[in-house]
């Protein structure tokens, strides 16, 4: 019992790591020992020298994959779930599904009263009855007066054309008479010119006289002052007097040259402007006399007579396309109106509802609950719809592996209710963490079932084995079958025949490889399959004692006895042929386990 212990407290070392491996392995050795105990109950009792004895456990060798691995429990759900909800206070009338029953996209699930609904359809179809029946009268009207305001802007159009034909008519003979005094008019004009250049030349030549004249008052009176104290009676000669008086008589003479040049010269001008004067009176009076005749000033008052009433018949046109286009956006908007009249948010939201007190399943499924009850209001969900063919299974990953994995990878999916192993894929990883604190951390995650007929129910629990890494085709053994020997050397123990009716193991040297948390590859020129490798490296742990009463009839086959009188010395146990795994690393294809 000791080397029993032992071997537990190898087991209970790992419990930290491997909780739910330990949970896993707990509830088969539960079942196991139930199942023995049954069956001890109903088999007959053994002879008193088979009830005791002891074993090796042994693996036999054999090749598979070495997967590494994470375990994790959760909870089958549908991935494809969906609720059938109402947010109307109405009581429910008819109930169409139960718990259990497969609907299609589209079907009824139930329906609610909408009686009173009803009414308060009617109602407001009446109020909108009402109101488009205004809407029209209001729209008639428009209609009435943009037909008054085209009539309207029609007769101003026509007011202007007439005006305006008026108007060319005027200017027309006024443009005519303008022609046939043309002639006249430019003489007058000419005569008018001459005369207004005949006067700048007087002016100037008058300009030039007052000059002239002012030059000579100024050398008078010079001359005049020296004569006048050369002439006086006190006068006193000096010499250059006579030479001085000399010349401001000289320069009095030219000065009054000049002015005499002068006033000759605006006498020419006067004479020049008097006649030129006279020819622009007559051209003026040939004009008028031409004009009388043909009448042009009548015509020119004529002209700009029509001009102003052309002027104002084009106001009234302009005024009259304003009111019309006033006219025409009044009678848009009454049809807007009455368009929109027929138009009701109340009455649309109402008939909505009326609609929605159909509820219908939103997808194609299984009807897995059903809260509507009829002469209630449905509170929460009518009906929840899952559908069973698209499953996952709802898991947690510790703290401490969230590194190892990642969305994609490949999953085992076992449960008690099917016993076929099913293939899922990772499919999401929560990217924050729940709980914490004193206890470590978790992040929530989904594994995707792919295989279509799974036999998986939602709502029950599952386990998944999360694959990290598989190594292909592979001898592998427990960690506890390898040893080292003096050199160094990793070995395991292989059985090479019996002693005295005890197993006979020799050691064998290999090379380790890729391992996980129970098993770990190994290779050697000497590894065949079919080799029967001793479970542990130490003889004593791999030694376990045999109680014979517990044993069941047709156990005996697989024990090789030590003695041929009875089970007085050690027996090996043949391994199951399915192999063992379990916990961070199981192996699937891995070596048979003995005992």
């Amino acid at each position: 019992m000791s080397k029993v212990k032992t071997a537990l407290g190898r087991v209970g070392g790992s419990l930290g790591r491997h909780k739910k491996a330990l949970i896993a392995a707990v509830l088969i050795l539960a079942v196991t020992v139930a199942g023995l105990w049954y069956f001890r109950m109903r088999r007959p009792a053994l002879p008193a020298a088979a009830q005791g004895g002891s074993y090796v456990r042994t693996v036999t060798l054999q090749k598979g994959n070495l997967d590494d691995s994470i375990s994790a429990s959760g909870t089958v759900e549908s991935s494809d779930v969906s609720n059938v909800t109402t947010d109307l206070k109405y009581t429910v009338k008819t109930v169409n599904v139960q718990v259990g029953d497969m609907v299609e996209a589209g079907d009824v699930i139930c329906t609610l009263d909408t009686e009173s609904l009803e009414k308060s359809i009617e109602k407001a179809k009446e109020a909108l009855a009402d109101s488009m029946a205004q809407a029209e009268k209001t729209y008639q009207k428009a209609q009435e007066s943009l037909a008054e305001a085209q009539t309207k802007t029609s007769e101003a159009k026509t007011d202007m054309d007439e005006a305006q034909s008026a108007k060319d008519d005027a200017w027309s003979a006024y443009d005519s008479a303008c022609s046939k005094v043309s002639s006249f008019q430019t003489e007058a004009d000419d005569a008018a010119a001459r005369q207004e250049n005949a006067l700048s030349a007087l002016n100037d030549a008058m300009a030039v006289t007052a000059q002239k004249q002012t030059a000579y008052n100024d050398a008078y009176g010079a001359w005049k002052t020296e004569s006048d104290r050369q002439l006086a009676a006190d006068y006193e000669p000096a010499e250059g007097d006579a030479e001085k008086l000399a010349g401001l008589q000289t320069a009095m003479n030219n000065a009054q040259a000049q002015l005499d040049a002068a006033n000759e010269a605006q006498t020419k001008a006067q004479e020049s402007y008097d006649q030129t004067s006279l020819q622009a009176q007559e051209k003026q009076k040939a004009l008028s006399d031409a004009q009388s005749t043909v009448g042009l000033t009548g015509l020119q008052t004529a002209y700009q007579q029509a001009q102003a009433a052309y002027e104002q018949a084009q106001t009234a046109y302009d005024q009259a396309v304003k009111n019309q286009e006033t006219a025409q956006e009044t009678c848009d908007d009454a049809l807007e109106s009455y368009n929109k009249s027929g138009e009701s948010d109340e009455l649309a939201d109402l008939q909505e509802q009326l609609e929605q007190c159909t509820l219908t399943a939103e997808t194609s499924g299984k009807v897995t609950a059903v809260n509507a009850t009829v002469g209630s209001m449905i509170e929460g969900a009518a009906a929840t719809i899952q559908n069973t063919e698209s499953l996952k299974v709802a898991i947690t990953i510790p703290e401490y592996d969230i590194e190892s994995v990642k969305v994609g990878m490949t999953a085992r999916i076992t449960s008690d209710v099917t016993d076929k192993e099913v293939n899922g894929t990772l499919s999401q990883i929560s990217p924050t963490a729940t709980g914490g604190g004193s206890s470590s951390s978790s992040f929530a995650a989904e594994v995707t079932v792919d295989d279509a007929d799974s036999g998986l129910l939602i709502g029950t629990n599952a386990k998944v084995e999360i694959i990290l890494s598989t190594t292909e085709d592979v001898f592998t053994v427990p960690l506890d079958a390898i040893g080292e020997n003096e050199a160094g050397e990793s070995v395991i123990y292989v059985q090479t025949g019996e002693e005295n009716g005890e197993p006979v193991f020799e050691e064998m040297a290999v090379t380790v490889g890729e391992e996980n948390d129970y098993y770990a590859q190994i290779s050697g020129a000497e590894l065949e399959e079919g080799l029967v490798v001793r479970a542990s490296a130490n003889a004593d742990e791999a030694t376990e004692e045999l109680d014979m009463g517990t044993m069941m009839p047709g156990e005996m086959s697989g024990m090789a006895p030590a003695e041929e009188g009875g089970m007085q010395g050690s027996v090996v146990i043949a391994a199951p042929a399915d192999g063992g795994g379990g916990g961070r690393g199981g192996m699937a294809g891995g070596p048979a386990m003995g005992g």
